[in-house]
């Protein structure tokens, strides 16, 4: 599948912008962005951008893969968190540029949890949502005002915005919706968890335990958010082609499971 690694920039073009300087200010390059946006016949003239228009521009140094948005003039977390399908406490507790959630300042540069997605042939929005289990309905939120992108048609080389899906305290970072995992397979994310355990296994679609239940902990316990890591340990092979990472916290209480998520992954 073609998920996009490496660190992308989503922008809103504002009065003045332009190809290259944008190319510039974000350390891409012009023809990469015209051909990752549409910025081309029949979509537009080429190079030519108009405000309002939203943008997904590659950097082209070697980063780690993640997206960050650039905050417009009129935003706040709650909007961005709509159209990100993202709660809130995930922006403001993974961005630590974020002090107070109520105070966001344009072009302020935040991650939102996200990756980025290169239209193969023969793809569509339905296909895409089967491969990552992400609904199509926050596929299209979070790809709004990009000309080259409809809900009957997305062309081969666009890039695509694919929201993560999170709960309101863990958000997966590694492996990514959709991706392929085998035993030693990393993971990664950040959570907000109670002595900041964190628990994760791994199930095929013939509800088959391929990892059971491992546990791993976060750099810091809630209230904070904290980063995780661990590699996922198979303890029977897949019987099936795919399966999901479930990562989730227990209650103190009862030991009922607590802030799942699902991400849908190949074998």
């Amino acid at each position: 599948m073609a998920i996009q690694r490496g660190t992308h920039i989503i922008h809103t073009v504002k009065p003045g912008d332009t190809v290259y300087s944008l190319a510039v200010r974000y350390e891409s390059d012009i023809d990469a962005i015209a051909r990752v946006n549409g910025i081309y016949p029949p979509f537009t003239d080429p190079f030519v951008i108009f405000p309002g228009q939203v943008l997904v521009i590659p950097r082209l140094t070697v980063d780690p893969t993640e997206t960050f948005y650039v905050i417009q003039p009129g935003d706040n977390l709650t909007r961005v968190a709509d159209r990100f399908s993202s709660p809130v406490p995930v922006l403001a507790g993974t961005n630590p540029t974020i002090q107070n959630p109520d105070f966001v300042f344009p072009n302020q540069q935040i991650r939102v949890p996200v990756f980025i997605y290169d239209v193969e042939a023969g793809d569509s929005l339905f296909s895409i949502s089967q491969k990552t289990g992400v609904p199509t309905g926050q596929i299209l939120n979070a790809n709004m005002f990009r000309p080259a992108i409809s809900p009957d048609l997305i062309f081969e080389g666009i890039k695509l915005i694919i929201p993560i899906l999170v709960s309101q305290n863990i958000f997966v970072t590694e492996p990514l919706p959709g991706s392929t995992i085998q035993n030693n397979s990393r993971i990664e994310g950040y959570a907000r968890a109670f002595e900041a355990n964190v628990l994760y296994r791994v199930v095929d679609t013939n509800n088959m335990e391929v990892a059971s239940e491992s546990f791993t902990t976060a750099d810091f316990a809630g209230p904070n958010f904290g980063k995780f890591r661990d590699t996922i340990t198979f303890n029977n092979p897949p019987s099936a082609q795919e399966g999901e990472l479930q990562v989730y916290t227990r209650s103190a209480e009862d030991g009922s499971i607590q802030d799942l998520v699902q991400i849908k992954v190949n074998f």
